[in-house]
């Protein structure tokens, strides 16, 4: 197994990572910067748009994946990455006028889901799937730092984390209709001495194994974790302290990229904020979910 640095730019906060397969590139964003990029792992060179507000996740339309689908603070938008122009489809409720977007992602379907938080305001968050023409519909609540997102192979789970609650959440999940109900606790970061020193629980995916890839903030590593048995499978130690999302990728989807964030005042993380690929896992993911509407 290795762990090396493929992006020349080092990111404020890297987040939501999501492989292209049309060209073979990794979007992801720059949060609060406010830039969407795309990284060429093979030459490190990433391109960026740049927006007013706080980008969160990008997501490639199904029809055509040089059109994102996106967040930008309490708006979501359809991003052309050519031409850096951009389309308002929807916007949160006006109250409360402080809460904002954070990560998402798409089911087998091409169906999006989106979490919200409310800075400084504890449960105040809310779990969206977002429904044709663009509309809105709460599914969960009280949630205070709403983060990665990922659905069982057979898609009768979908997996949840709220970072700030250090809590991984399970919903029963219906493909057909997207519906997700009976939220429980499928892992209390609290509760387990071993999690101690991890951070919280940020971005995650999942494998061909079923197995959820779970990155930690705080953390400086990856952990894999059976939702069976909710044991801790295996921990890849990244060289940086906050480390935020991850996806496979590449030809055969399996190198694992994983984002990350600097850290203010810290000198001895030169690579922090830097993409990085890890290969050598044993195990791969599938393609990923793009936007369907």
């Amino acid at each position: 197994m290795s762990v090396t640095a493929v992006s020349q730019r080092l990111s404020d906060l890297g987040e939501g990572p999501h492989w292209d397969v049309s060209t073979q590139k990794l979007y992801y964003v720059d949060a609060f910067v406010g830039d969407v990029c795309r990284l060429d792992p093979a030459t490190g060179v990433t391109e960026a748009v740049h927006l007013d507000g706080i980008v969160t996740f990008v997501i490639p339309y199904k029809s055509d994946p040089s059109k994102l689908l996106i967040t930008l603070t309490r708006q979501i938008r359809k991003l052309d990455f050519e031409t850096g122009q951009s389309e308002v489809l929807s916007e949160l409720p006006a109250e409360p006028s402080t809460a904002r977007f954070n990560d998402g992602k798409c089911d087998s379907n091409g169906r999006a889901w989106t979490g919200t938080l409310v800075p400084g305001e504890d449960e105040k968050g809310h779990l969206y799937r977002i429904d044709p023409e663009y509309a809105l519909t709460r599914v969960s609540d009280k949630f205070t730092l709403s983060n990665g997102i990922a659905w069982s192979l057979d898609n009768r789970t979908m997996y949840f984390i709220d970072s700030e609650a250090r809590k991984i959440y399970y919903f029963d999940y219906n493909i057909q209709d997207g519906t997700a109900s009976n939220k429980q606790i499928l892992i209390d970061y609290s509760e387990r001495r071993e999690f101690d020193s991890l951070g919280v629980p940020d971005g995650m995916t999942i494998d061909i194994e079923g197995k959820l890839w779970v990155a930690h903030f705080g953390g400086a590593c990856v952990l894999r974790i059976d939702p069976e048995t909710r044991c801790v499978l295996r921990k890849i130690d990244m060289p940086c302290t906050n480390v935020t999302s991850c996806c496979f990728g590449g030809p055969h989807f399996d190198i694992l990229y994983v984002t990350t964030a600097q850290k203010a005042g810290v000198t001895d993380q030169p690579q922090a904020g830097a993409v990085f690929a890890v290969t050598g896992l044993g195990t791969r993911g599938q393609p990923p979910n793009n936007f369907i509407l």
